[in-house]
Formats: C-alpha cells, sequence, structure tokens
C-alpha cells in the first residue's frame, strides 16, 4: 500500500465523518478523512454547543436505533474526561395530536410502550408544577422520558476525533476539500488541490454540503437546508432547572419551541430557547447568514416571557446553524449505497440530511459495517434495522 493508497477515504469531517473514522480505524482500516474546513468548525450542521438526546420517536426502528446507540455513546465516553451527555430527561408537551419534523406525542407514547420505554404522563398543571413553565393551555398533555439529555456537541467531536487518532490508522486532512471523485484499480480515487488519493471503499459524509461532494458523480440528493435560529435567556432566578424539551404548538398560531437546561460548556447562567422552523431554506449552503432572524429572536423572546419562569426575555448570544432535512417527508435520515457510474457500487456509502446528533456513535459505526458488507438490515443486539428507512431517492446532475 501506497503513501496515498488507504482502505477507506471519507470526504467530510465532521462528527459523523470522524465517527466513521474511529470505526474505521479501530478495524485496522488504514483511513483518511478529508474536510474542507478545519475539524470542530461550526460551518455546517455540527455548528452550536448542543443537541437533544432522546430516546421517544414516532417510529419504531428510530428509536431501536437510539435505544442501541447508548453502547457506543458509552464507548466513545472513554476518550473523553467531559460528560457526552448530561442526562436532565427530556419532556414533550403541548397538543397530544399534532405532529411536526420532531413527531408527535401520542405516536411517542405508543412507540415507548412497544419498547417497553419508561415515561412519565403529565397534564398542564401537572407540568406547570413540576417545571419552570406558566400560563399553559388547560388541554395541553405531555410526558416526561427520565434517559433524555442535552449532548455536549463539541467534546463529543473533540472525543470522536481523539478515538480515530488513537487507532493509529487514521489521517485527518484539514482544509483540503475533495475535487473529483473517480473509478480506479482499486475501487475510487479522489483528488484535491494537494494531491490523488486512491481507496477501496469511500464514504460521503459532508452535510449541508454533501451534493458538492457529490458532483463529480452526476448525483445529487433532494435536501432542504434549513437555516435555523436560536438565542440563550439570562436565569433570573438562581434555581431554574429544566430538562430538555419540546413544545408541540399550532404553527397557525404560535411557533413550535425547543430547549436545552443549563450547562457549563455553554454559557453558564444562560438557557437557550430555540424556535424549530426555519428562518429560510436553502438551496446551497453558501447562501448561509450567521445573521439570526428577527422574527424567530421575537418569537423567542415572546414565548419565554409569556411561558417560561425565571428567565430574562431578552435574548442573548444568538446564533444560526444549517440543517439538512430530507425533501422525502418519511426519511428522518439518509443513509444509502451510491449508484455511481451507472451501478450500485457498495463500495461507497453516502449519508446527510436529519435531526443526527443523538446517532453520531453508532452511524460511523453503520458506515463502516455498510462499506465492509454490503447488506440490507444492520442488526444491534436485539435491534434489526432495515435500511430501507433510510434509502435515498437519487437526482442526476450533469457535471459542469
Amino acid at each position: 500500500m501506497t503513501k496515498n493508497s488507504f482502505d477507506i477515504i471519507i470526504i467530510g469531517g465532521g462528527a459523523i465523518g470522524l465517527s466513521a473514522a474511529y470505526h474505521a480505524g479501530k478495524r485496522g482500516l488504514r483511513t483518511l478523512v478529508l474536510e474542507k474546513n478545519g475539524v470542530l468548525n461550526d460551518a455546517g450542521s455540527s455548528a452550536g454547543a448542543s443537541r437533544q438526546f432522546r430516546l421517544q420517536y414516532a417510529q419504531q426502528y428510530m428509536a431501536e436505533l437510539s435505544l442501541a446507540s447508548q453502547e457506543y455513546w458509552a464507548e466513545l465516553q472513554a476518550y473523553s474526561q467531559k460528560p457526552l451527555i448530561q442526562q436532565n430527561g427530556s419532556l414533550w408537551f403541548g397538543d397530544p395530536d399534532l405532529n411536526s419534523q420532531e413527531g408527535g406525542i401520542s405516536a411517542a407514547e405508543t412507540v415507548m410502550d412497544e419498547l417497553s420505554i419508561p415515561y412519565t404522563k403529565l397534564d398542564s398543571a401537572r407540568i406547570e408544577a413540576d417545571f419552570p413553565f406558566t400560563g399553559l393551555p388547560k388541554d395541553y398533555e405531555g410526558f416526561f422520558q427520565a434517559s433524555g439529555g442535552i449532548i455536549n456537541l463539541k467534546a463529543t467531536e473533540e472525543a470522536a476525533f481523539d478515538a480515530a487518532l488513537a487507532t493509529g490508522n487514521v489521517e485527518i486532512h484539514e482544509f483540503e476539500p475533495s475535487l473529483d471523485i473517480q473509478e480506479s484499480a482499486n475501487g475510487v480515487m479522489v483528488r484535491t488541490e494537494v494531491g490523488e488519493y486512491s481507496a477501496a471503499k469511500l464514504a460521503i459524509c459532508a452535510g449541508a454540503y454533501v451534493n458538492d461532494a457529490l458532483k463529480p458523480l452526476e448525483l445529487s440528493l433532494e435536501i432542504d437546508i434549513w437555516q435555523m435560529s436560536s438565542a440563550y435567556f439570562a436565569k433570573s432566578y438562581p434555581n431554574v432547572k429544566l430538562p430538555t424539551w419540546f413544545v408541540f404548538q399550532n404553527p397557525g398560531d404560535s411557533a413550535l419551541f425547543y430547549g436545552f437546561p443549563e450547562v457549563d460548556w455553554a454559557h453558564p447562567g444562560y438557557i437557550r430557547v430555540a424556535t424549530d422552523f426555519p428562518d429560510a431554506i436553502l438551496s446551497d449552503p453558501s447562501q448561509r447568514s450567521y445573521i439570526p432572524s428577527r422574527k424567530s429572536l421575537a418569537l423567542d423572546s415572546k414565548w419565554v416571557a409569556e411561558h417560561m419562569v425565571g428567565l430574562d426575555p431578552a435574548p442573548r448570544f444568538t446564533a444560526t446553524c444549517l440543517i439538512a432535512l430530507a425533501k422525502q417527508k418519511d426519511r428522518e435520515l439518509l443513509l444509502d449505497y451510491t449508484p455511481a457510474w451507472g451501478g450500485k457500487h457498495s463500495n461507497i456509502v453516502t449519508y446527510s440530511a436529519g435531526w443526527a446528533g443523538k446517532y453520531i456513535p453508532i452511524l460511523g459505526n453503520m458506515i463502516v459495517r455498510m462499506l465492509e458488507n454490503p447488506a440490507e438490515t444492520l442488526e444491534y443486539g436485539n435491534f434489526s434495522i432495515p435500511l430501507k428507512h433510510f434509502a435515498i431517492e437519487w437526482s442526476t446532475t450533469p457535471k459542469t
């Protein structure tokens, strides 16, 4: 094997790409990660400090994937002295029959019952008694699931980075975007401004930039790129304690909101609240603005003033992030073999799109297992995860 020859090349050095690199490296596979920016950047879907972890889902296979991921979170935790998940619990409340991008309360309860995931049902009065919310409509219902929590996203990326390098089989090249992908005698060849690299296998984990990476293959994904805003709000009462939470409301009346507890890794003394809808839907990540929507921040502030106890409603530490979501409404994640050069090409796997923070450690494992042995289903303990749930409807894009 030459210096520029690898077993696996990974395009994209965000959280998922680094996780895949770790799982490849620990299998003894010589692995190259190509990242167009620096690792641990805020340019794409890995922006921000935190993500929510939860077990509840409206789709049983997604809840099973969350359950299966816990083993892989524990494995990754060994590479960090910081807790990767702070277990504060997960609170869902609002209209029990309303569905959104996050699923729905009644549907999630049905799945939790099927999988024996414990939770506590709550009415509006109990929610206000147990948590710092006020003025909720009397017909709101919800539940509290104690295993949910908040992910330290940057610590997770750092752990995946360190874990990958610790295998001794992984090279990470920053500020080296891929420019071309071609077939080679070994499988695939990836060209950058620095050189050409060959490998038997290729994983494309480029997040919101996935269609840039796919251009040489004359392929694209049908995705929407959401630009979203969030803000932090100062605690006016020192004893305010929150779980992670999500409120399901009719968007015609008021926005959907979600939030996080106070954490020491992101603005101690402040609590993050965000709207769960896009400021704008972009066709290309280059269209991103780093200036949050005034409308979103005003809605955040109004919600905090009317329904949260112990917070100053003035938004602080505002930010935007990019989230790639599938246009296919029945796809929570997109993960599939890539039909390059007129064939299925099971030696190339593409991942993109979805609220995937909670799956960072297991998605890397899934990608590598798919490349090792072509599969239609992946087994995790007692769970069988059919890959058809993540299948991509590919579009062809002429090379320019």
